[in-house]
């Protein structure tokens, strides 16, 4: 894996334990983004955490974030899709 240096403010920085505790912040934040940006999925998501499936969705809704990133127009248009393959069964 790539690493790279990044410079914290030193009073954001106190916020954290430890070093390690904010790398881990900025990993699960950009892992976070890159779920939400539809560029991974969940379950890698979840792997590249060291996290179970259910534990990633726990960690998006502590967060306020939704497991699924499609706009409501997107969910509509899916829900009477399936409305209207269930009514010609």
């Amino acid at each position: 894996m790539p690493a790279i240096t990044v410079e914290i403010p030193e009073d954001l920085a106190a916020n954290f334990d430890t070093p390690e505790a904010i790398r881990q912040a900025l990993f699960e934040d950009f892992v976070i983004e890159q779920r939400q940006q539809g560029v991974i999925s969940l379950g890698k998501a979840a792997e590249l955490l060291g996290l179970s499936y259910s534990d990633f969705l726990a960690l998006l809704g502590s967060k306020g974030l939704s497991p699924i990133n499609a706009s409501p127009e997107d969910m509509d248009a899916s829900w009477r899709q399936f409305v209207s393959l269930m009514d010609g069964r």
